[in-house]
């Protein structure tokens, strides 16, 4: 058996993002350009070449709403003039939410760390948007040997030296977690986690089955999509309330067609390696809002 191209496993992870971004938002008509397309789901990130990029690759940064040039050559060590000379800005250097911007010599930053944008620097004119903080308001101690007025100037038992009863001791009453908003579509070990590592992004998770395997719904909703997706293999994927999207790649089969009404827990598809998979998974993603994604563990009950 042929082993696939180095470059092309490399950039595997990448393509993987940008093609099932692309039919969510083909499939929806939630978006109206190409930025949108690619990048929806990027604002505010920085995508760094992987270890087969060409020589001249670098850093891209996808501006996010209230960014600034001088906030992003700050957050990543560079100065403002070589994004603007790289990517032909001109003054006032104006940017737009899903712009891309090319970052050469951009540091790596976690995506934990806080990020700048213009509401943390001052206004255009200069001054402070707001004056230095007034004095801290301090409470005073009555001095030694002098008592506080009450709301109650009745002895109560402790001041006429009977002792006080304890009150029975109640424990207090621990709230039940909230349910988790999905069911595993498919149980296995996951082989492939959510993020960005190495250079290379996965939107969702990759779960290890065997071949056939039932995959299932991890929600009741309507499915609007099922079709064949670059790297993704066979893709269904079903609409939930709340603005919640839940994708299923790599699939031998589909059992279920675009339109279809389908139950939490129904059987939908089958696991396979359709789509080049080096084995037998699931690759399974969460979206809200459109092209947004989140981390599928964050939504599914422990394994």
């Amino acid at each position: 058996m042929k082993r696939a191209p180095r470059s092309l496993s490399r950039w595997a992870g990448w393509t993987r993002s940008l093609t099932i971004t692309a039919t969510l938002t083909a499939a929806l008509g939630a978006c109206t350009s190409v930025d949108n397309v690619l990048y929806g789901a990027r604002e505010g990130t920085m995508e760094y070449p992987g270890s087969g990029a060409g020589p001249n690759a670098v850093p891209t940064y996808v501006v996010k709403n209230k960014d600034t040039l001088d906030g992003i050559a700050s957050r990543y060590g560079v100065s403002s003039q070589s994004i603007a000379e790289r990517n032909k800005l001109k003054e006032p250097y104006s940017l737009r939410p899903g712009q891309t911007l090319q970052v050469p010599g951009a540091r790596y930053v976690p995506p934990s760390e806080p990020v700048e944008t213009a509401s943390s620097a001052p206004p255009s004119g200069g001054a402070p948007a707001s004056g230095p903080p007034g004095p801290v308001k301090r409470e005073s101690l009555p001095p030694p040997g002098s008592s506080e007025k009450t709301a109650s100037t009745a002895p109560g038992p402790a001041a006429s030296g009977a002792p006080v009863p304890l009150a029975p001791h109640t424990p207090a009453a621990t709230p039940e977690p909230p349910k988790p908003r999905f069911a595993w579509p498919l149980h296995g070990k996951v082989i492939a986690p959510y993020g960005t590592s190495n250079g290379q992004t996965n939107d969702g998770i990759d779960i290890a089955a065997d071949n056939g395997a039932p995959v299932k719904a991890a929600d009741g909703g309507e499915v609007v999509y099922v079709g064949e997706v670059t790297r993704l293999g066979n893709v269904v994927l079903i609409k939930h309330e709340g603005g919640y999207i839940t994708a299923y790649g790599n699939t031998d089969a589909a059992l279920v067609k675009k339109g279809d009404t389908v139950k939490k827990g129904q059987t939908i598809a089958r696991a396979g390696s359709s789509g080049g998979a080096a084995s037998p998974r699931l690759h399974f993603e969460v979206r809200r809002g459109g092209a947004k994604t989140i981390d599928p563990m964050t939504v599914l009950p422990p394994s």
